[in-house]
This record gives C-alpha cells, structure tokens and sequence, in this order.
C-alpha cells in the first residue's frame, strides 16, 4: 500500500507540473499576421452590366500596388529603391482557384452547400465534416462532440459564405477514442509568427462542399478559457477552427480565425 502511495503521489506530482508548464505555455498562442501582411478592407469593384459593386473583404494580402502598377512589400514604402523579392501576389493562389474579387457579386450570394471536407497543407490535416446535432442531457442541451470528423456548428456559416463559420476538432481525445484530427492545430501560431519575420507566406484552409472548394488564408490565433468561448458572426466570409487546450486539462480554447480569399467553383 506504502509502494502504491508513493507511486500515485509521484504520478500526481509528475500530472501537476505537466500541467502547469502547459499553462505556461499557453500565451505563446496568441499570434496574428502583422498589418504590413495583411490588408484591411480593400475596396473591390466588380462590373455587373451597367452597375458598379463595391464588396469590402478583409483578405490576406502580401503586397500592395504602386500607382504605375509595381508590387512591393510594405517594409520598401519608403525606400522603393531598395525592393526585395519577398513580394507575394494576392493572384498566387493554388491551381484552379479564383481570386474571390473576380468573381461576379451574384455568385459570391448564392448558398454554398454544407462543408464535407477540411484540409490544411502545411498541416498535414485532411478530414471530412459532419454537422453537429444536439443531444439533451440531464438538464440542459448541448452540441455532440465530433467522432474522428470535424464537425461545423449548423447555425453558422456554410463555406464561401458571408459570416463566421465555426468548426470544432479534438486535439487528442485519450479517454473518449473520438480521435485527434485538430492535434496539429498548435503549430499554427508558430507557423504565423515564421510568416511575419519572413514577410511572405501563408497558411491555407481549403474547406469543401458540394458546391466547390473555397481557400482561406489563416490571419490569427488566439487562446480563450473555456468559459469566455462565445459563437459570433461576421459581415465577412470567415471561418473559425477551434479545439481543446493544452494536452491533458483541456481547460482552454484555441481558436484559429482564417479569411476567404479564393474559389474553385464545380
């Protein structure tokens, strides 16, 4: 009984400062893309026979256009002389995606269809989606928790959608078996952080329906106790990745917000 006190007291010890130093950790979390690699507001025109639409998206940017058309990074504003090569064209996106400001203002209102598929590249993620239902407990309601899928809160936005859609993942889930499709979800930050040093680069999410494939550049990460959580909408096409933090308390949240930036219309 002695042996197996001491065990448990060293295995408690052991949980216990696991956990603290996770805590520690959790600040490094919060990240975001600096304003001189992300563009605010731009003003799209789009023609639509004898109208003139202005659509005003936060899209990721890794450029802005000189009056007499040259790209530069913003860091050279002030010196274009000495313009580097860690320009990044907005047009870059992967093959077959549309740029979202060229598409007709019409299409980008139609509704998109439920989300079936999520993947980020730099990540290594790639999961279908399923939609949350809700199960009644005891003495209250609450949404299901994802089975080895991402699962996307029905009431939010659909992909290629203006508003906020909200989508959650286990980062690990050693009790319940319900798998960890989100495990890789903590690197992100880091990955932001690279991006700002460098100037360039993103972080894409491409998001499925039946309707098409929609990209999304990720803008930032942030980390919320459980409690301070709330689902919110957006007047923009968002999307909002969130999972359970750190390993082994999962007292907090960490919410990864991404815009959209790009089409492949089927």
């Amino acid at each position: 009984m002695i042996v197996f006190g001491l065990l448990a007291l060293v295995l408690l010890g052991a949980y216990l400062l696991y956990v603290a130093n996770q805590n520690s950790k959790l600040e490094e979390l919060n990240s975001a893309l600096d304003d001189d690699v992300v563009a605010e507001n731009i003003a799209i025109t789009i023609d639509n026979q004898d109208d003139e639409y202005l659509l005003s998206y936060n899209l990721a940017k890794h450029f802005s256009n000189m009056h007499f058309g040259a790209s530069f990074h913003p860091k050279y504003w002030h010196d274009p002389i000495k313009t580097g090569t860690d320009s990044r064209l907005l047009s870059e996106l992967p093959f077959g995606f549309d740029l979202v400001s060229h598409l007709d203002h019409s299409l980008l209102m139609k509704p998109k269809g439920t989300a079936i598929r999520i993947s980020i590249p730099a990540l290594g993620i790639d999961s279908i989606v399923e939609e949350l239902g809700i199960v009644d407990l005891s003495d209250s309601r609450e949404y299901e928790t994802p089975d080895h899928t991402v699962g996307h809160i029905p009431e939010t936005a659909d992909p290629g959608e203006i508003g906020n859609g909200w989508f959650f993942g286990h980062l690990e889930s050693p009790f319940s078996g319900e798998g960890n499709v989100f495990r890789r979800l903590p690197e992100i930050p880091e990955l932001l952080r690279d991006i700002n040093e460098i100037g360039e680069g993103s972080i894409d999410i491409i998001m499925e329906s039946s309707s098409g494939q929609y990209l999304y550049q990720v803008t930032s990460s942030e980390v919320l106790h459980a409690d301070e959580l709330t689902i919110y909408g957006s007047e923009e096409a968002l999307i909002s990745l969130v999972t359970c933090i750190p390993s082994l308390k999962y007292s907090h949240r960490l919410v990864i917000k991404g815009l959209l930036v790009g089409v492949k219309i089927e």
